[in-house]
């Protein structure tokens, strides 16, 4: 039996209905989970018939898979845009690190439906939005590769590296609160701070006793 290939439904401005659909369905994601949304009430957010959700999306899954491919392939490309600016390694890192931050303030939704409901997607789904995260972690690589052919980083295992800034961005967004006392840009600055300079003030160390 042959598979069935999903693709990304391709939203224009002038497709006023479908995005009206994604943009209920990633309120209600966020708010009731992907298992907690049905059809039915994205087809009463947006104030249509079911039968006219249908005919737009086969399925909550084909929505879940629009929305997270969608938003991928958005972080990617601003991403990669930082590259074409920047020449040095360390500033083309920083910068790179600090707009995947921003992306926890400017698309929190997206980026918690991300995260928490992909798990939902069938293999084949999951698989194509694997292929986008490989493709970030490769960006985060190569920049480490360059850092390491600058001479500028610290005999480090480089995926170790590269996983571990991918970990600690995407852990923001469960604890990052917008009303708190620090902002999404001050919290920014302390996360490069900490990747790049560690957590130890090396003048106020103390060697351990020999």
């Amino acid at each position: 039996m042959n598979k069935t290939t999903f693709l990304p439904v391709k939203l224009k401005k002038s497709d006023t209905v479908p995005q009206k659909i994604i943009n209920a369905a990633i309120d209600l994601f966020y708010e009731r989970g992907y298992e907690g949304t049905s059809m039915r009430s994205i087809a009463q957010k947006v104030a249509i018939t079911q039968a006219a959700l249908y005919y737009h999306f086969r399925n909550k899954e084909e929505i879940l898979y629009t929305i997270v491919d969608q938003f991928a392939k958005d972080m990617l490309l601003d991403l990669r845009s930082i590259l074409l600016k920047k020449k040095d390694s360390i500033e083309k890192l920083k910068d790179t690190i600090k707009i995947q931050i921003f992306f926890i303030k400017t698309r929190r939704k997206e980026v918690k439906i991300s995260i928490e409901d992909k798990k939902f997607l069938k293999s084949e789904l999951h698989e194509l939005i694997k292929e986008s995260e490989r493709a970030t972690y490769r960006l985060y690589r190569s920049l480490i590769e360059e850092l390491k052919t600058d001479g500028k980083l610290r005999q480090l295992d480089t995926n170790t590296a590269t996983f571990g800034i991918i970990g600690m961005i995407n852990w923001l967004y469960h604890w990052y609160k917008p009303e708190k006392r620090l902002t999404i840009e001050e919290i920014a600055e302390q996360i490069t701070d900490i990747l790049f300079c560690g957590l130890i003030n090396q003048k106020k160390r103390i060697d351990a006793p020999t």
